[in-house]
């Protein structure tokens, strides 16, 4: 296993912050209590939106590794508060205002990179991407900044359902797939599980499951990588970065170009406080 990042994980990490401006930003904040909705509330319904209106069971299924009560709760409140349309609206205007504050005016570079991304996109198969084929069916925004905020959101989503396919096809379920990706990047065990809701008796079942499996190992109170989770957690990897094999053979030479610009775009924004400033929340997903 080599720890040199490949180049679907250069360009993942490259985009990250830029995508997640619609979630961390103080402006993606204010766009969703404008019209009544805290900030998770804003970020499960606008991306569950992409796919219409669909119904609870689905959103569950389509976000994975979130607990499905609370995720139901904050979905079915959301709906009661704000319209699809006016939260897809919302979101992306605050991504919108939060890189044309952070960022400044777009040069020709953000057209370059747009148009190369762009280029992988249009290779990207939909079969099995439920999220990134209904982000797909909406409008690419008039800005240039938003339309590099949608190339990064349509990017990470598509990259998203193919880890959850590679999660799952590995045997892995959702609270277990949170244990080992705190133990990959050095997360504190339970800290990340916890923030997605769920329950104490819960987290320690999957952790015991993990242990027994001799994918974990307790140490210092906590739980580290074997050998054989860390391949374990390799090869899910591998099978992530795969699936994006069009991609980056639709951007053709342009990813070295693209992943250096999104990557000083980024640190930006991570200065500016619109996205956390810390390496192992940028390396979670």
């Amino acid at each position: 296993m080599s720890d040199e990042p490949t180049p679907a994980r250069r360009l993942r990490d490259a985009i990250e912050p830029i995508a997640m401006v619609h979630v961390h930003s103080e402006e993606a904040r204010e766009q969703y209590a404008a019209l009544g909705l805290a900030r998770f509330a804003g970020y499960v319904l606008g991306r569950a939106g992409t796919l219409g209106l669909p119904p609870t069971p689905l959103v569950v299924a389509s976000f994975g590794v979130f607990e499905p009560e609370m995720l139901s709760g904050i979905y079915e409140s959301a709906l009661t508060t704000a319209t699809v349309p006016d939260v897809l609206a919302a979101k992306q205007a605050g991504a919108v205002r939060c890189l044309h504050r952070v960022l400044g005016e777009p040069g020709r570079d953000v057209e370059e990179v747009v148009t190369v991304l762009r280029g992988g996109l249009d290779r990207a198969p939909l079969l099995g991407k439920p999220l990134f084929a209904g982000l797909s069916a909406l409008d690419w925004p008039g800005d240039a900044w938003g339309r590099l905020w949608h190339a990064a959101n349509l990017l990470r989503e598509f990259r998203g359902d193919a880890h959850l396919a590679a999660l799952l096809g590995a045997g892995i379920g959702p609270i277990e797939a949170n244990l080992l990706t705190e133990a990959h990047v050095g997360i504190t065990t339970r800290d990340y599980t916890r923030t997605r809701s769920w329950a104490e008796a819960d987290i320690q079942a999957a952790l015991d499951d993990l242990l027994d499996r001799r994918l974990l190992v307790s140490r210092d109170g906590g739980a580290v990588l074997t050998e054989r989770g860390a391949q374990l957690r390799h090869d899910i990897e591998d099978v992530t970065e795969a699936a994006l094999d069009p991609v980056l053979e639709g951007m053709q030479h342009g990813l070295d170009r693209v992943v250096e610009r999104c990557t000083g775009w980024s640190r930006a924004l991570r200065d500016a406080g619109a996205f956390p400033d810390d390496d192992r929340k940028l390396r979670a997903g």
